[in-house]
């Protein structure tokens, strides 16, 4: 493997690992909004008589 191989391997795996960064983030955006979402459902309705 020449050098210059191995330097684009090296940046694609550095995208990668920018890309795998990025959306675990938005994963744990989503699972957030989804919990705050399950506790507004839990709690007790208001019901006027």
């Amino acid at each position: 493997m020449s050098e210059n191989e191995y330097d684009e391997l090296v940046r694609k795996m550095q995208q990668h690992e920018a890309t795998i960064a990025q959306l675990l983030e938005m994963v744990a955006a989503v699972n957030r909004r989804l919990s705050e979402m399950e506790k507004k459902q839990e709690e007790p309705l208001h019901t006027y008589s």
